[in-house]
This record gives C-alpha cells, structure tokens and sequence, in this order.
C-alpha cells in the first residue's frame, strides 16, 4: 500500500494554507488509505424540547423555590418554629450527646443498654427505699397509737391471777407494765432486822448479810434482792419465782408461789425452799489461825410476798428511790419478809480450813435451837 503525498509550492507571504476559515462550519474531510478524501457524514440533528415536559423532573428533590430577583432571600431558618430545645439549651443537650457518644465506656458493645440497666436499678432502689420509709413511719405510728391506748387504760386495775387481789401502783417502766400482777421482775428492798445464832456454839460461825442490823445502822443494813416472778407452765393460773445475780448470792429456780389467806388483810405468796448457807468467820476458829469456810447444810430459805400489806422501808425522799442499784426493775409495792433459818444438830455447823480438814465441832446438843436472818421493808 503506496501513500503520494503531492507537494506544492507556496508562496511564503500566502499564509491561507495555515490558517483555518474560521466562517466555515464544516469539518476536514477524513482521508482514507488509498490517499481518496471521504465527505464528512452529517451530524443528526437535536430533537427539540417537549412543551409538556413538567420542568420539576429535572430536580431530584423538586423543584426549587421560585424568588423575585428584585426582593432579597428570607432568613435561614425563618420557616422554622422556635422549640424549647433551641439556643442556649439546645447546644447543652448536643454537648451532652456528644459527650455520651465519646463516652469510652458508653461507646463499648452494650454500652447503652448497660447504661439503661444500672438507670432501671437506681429507680429501683430509690422507689424501694421511698416504700421502706412509708412503712416504717406507719409501723411507728400504729405503735405509738397502741402505746397510748394502752397508757390511757393503765389507771384501770388489772386482773390478779391466782386469787391474789393486790394491784402494782404507779405502773413500773419494763415488762411488769404490760403483764398481770404479779408476773415480772422485781426489786425487793428490805433490811436486816434480826440475828439469831443459837443453832451453834460460836456465834461467829453464823452470819447474816449486810452483817449490821437496822438498829446497829440504817444506812449500812440494806439488802436487796432481785427475783422473777412467771406464770406456771402446768397452771397458768399459779406463778413460780427465780432468783438473777445478786450480792447476796441466793440462788433458786422455779419455786412454787403459792396464796396465802386470799382476801384477808394479809394475804400473801409464799415459797420456801432448802439450801446450804455457807459462811466465812472474819475470827479464828480452832488453834490455828487460817481462813475457814462454814456450812449449814439445813438452812431453810422462804419469803412472805404481800399483796396489800402495805411498806414502809425505805422511806422515799428527794435523796432516795425505791429502785435496785442498777435500776433494771421495778421495787415491789407490798410489805415483804424474807427470812434464813437454820436448826441446830450434830455436824450443824460444818466448818473447814482451806485443805479441807475439820476445824472442830461447833454444834449445839438442844436439837430446838435456831439460827435466823429476818429481813423486813416494814416496822420502821
């Protein structure tokens, strides 16, 4: 395949072979490879534009607003209504999600949903805690009502179980107050009003606490006891009584209260039980001169509880009360006596030294001979 280019020349001032007729509108031809010039194909024409065309199709969101040129555009946000959140308090609830999103430990997988759990948990706590206090002022409430209705039917007199007629005074401060007399615990004030000591040839061996009498000292002749008093479990009709710690060191259980001359002017509950006494002589008991420990193995221990006798030991003034050292329990409201005794025999009293042997016979041979601490809250 042969390519002639045929040369001509050109006058060099005729410069129409480098130029482009810029009027005409055509253009070049195209040469083909036999060197042949191909007449350019005609372009078709433009269709023209559709009058029905609805111009709002050339918008993918619509149309836009139609303005007048000559007026200005309207504000920005003037076709919006102001909303609480707007200004000020809208941009502190977006500083707010924003913080949250960063949040590391909101921006976590479960994150939201642990957020709304422990929220759940605290409305929870708050709405039990709220329910506990309702309650509790409730529960206080109804107890203060019943505490008053109680108060106020406390001038009536109670029942006294087991035929005792007798009635506490005053109303004592713990457990007697809410229970039938004479059910509760109670301090009974007495003093030391007689010694006897003929059961035993050495009145030494033979004491009795608070070892003065009320003759030899008022003051110094008190002895107190603190003893229960609580319904029988096989009557409930019938009381028994038990001792709690005191100085003095008589120790019982469950003994037997038992009325006595029921609606007379002296009636009473009794109880009586055996015990040994032991004592300790602050004076020399046989030839030697050691620390010695005496026992009345006999002794019979027993108390007259009086249910309208009335007392008159110890006299209460601005300086005393008739309450126990501790002031746990109420004082007894009767006349009491309460009484030691112990009868004289062969080895009564046994008296020892601290190894144990003998220190002598103390006993008496008249077998009628007694021995006795009488403590009274009356007679003064």
């Amino acid at each position: 395949m042969a390519f002639i280019f045929n040369m001509r020349s050109v006058p060099l001032g005729d410069s129409s072979m480098h130029r482009r007729d810029q009027t005409s509108n055509s253009s070049l031809p195209a040469i083909s490879e036999d060197g042949s010039f191909v007449e350019p194909r005609n372009i078709p024409p433009i269709p023209p534009r559709a009058l029905n065309r609805p111009t709002n199709k050339a918008f993918a969101l619509g149309a836009p607003p139609r303005f007048h040129y000559q007026d200005s555009p309207p504000a920005y946000n003037s076709h919006f209504k102001e909303s609480p959140l707007d200004g000020q308090s809208s941009e502190k609830l977006i500083g707010l999600r924003r913080g949250l999103a960063n949040n590391k430990h909101v921006a976590k997988r479960g994150g939201w949903l642990r957020l709304a759990i422990i929220a759940g948990i605290i409305a929870l706590c708050i709405v039990g805690l709220v329910v506990g206090l309702v309650a509790g002022l409730n529960k206080k409430g109804s107890s203060s009502s019943k505490s008053s209705s109680s108060s106020s039917s406390g001038t009536s007199t109670p029942s006294t179980g087991g035929g005792a007629s007798g009635t506490v005074e005053g109303g004592p401060s713990n457990s007697t107050a809410n229970s039938t007399f004479p059910i509760g615990t109670y301090t009974f004030n007495t003093y030391l009003s007689t010694v006897a000591t003929n059961c035993t040839s050495n009145p030494n061996t033979w004491l009795c606490y608070p070892y003065q009498t009320y003759a030899q000292s008022r003051t110094s002749s008190n002895a107190t006891f603190d003893w229960i008093i609580s319904p029988s479990q096989k009557n409930p009709n019938n009381y028994t009584i038990s001792s709690t710690q005191n100085y003095f060191s008589l120790v019982f259980n469950s003994l037997t209260l038992s009325l006595k001359s029921a609606g007379n002017a002296d009636e009473h509950y009794f109880f009586q039980t055996t015990m040994s006494k032991p004592t300790k002589p602050t004076t020399q008991l046989g030839s030697q001169n050691v620390a010695a420990t005496c026992y009345f193995n006999a002794t019979t221990f027993q108390g007259y509880l009086y249910t309208k006798k009335l007392k008159s030991y110890p006299q209460a003034t601005a300086s005393t009360t008739e309450t126990s050292e501790n002031g746990a329990f109420p004082p007894w409201p009767y006349a009491v006596k309460i009484e030691q005794v112990s009868g004289s025999g062969e080895g009564t009293p046994t008296c020892l030294d601290p190894s144990g042997n003998s220190l002598g016979n103390f006993g008496v041979e008249d077998t009628t001979q007694l021995c006795d601490c009488l403590y009274l809250n009356t007679g003064t």
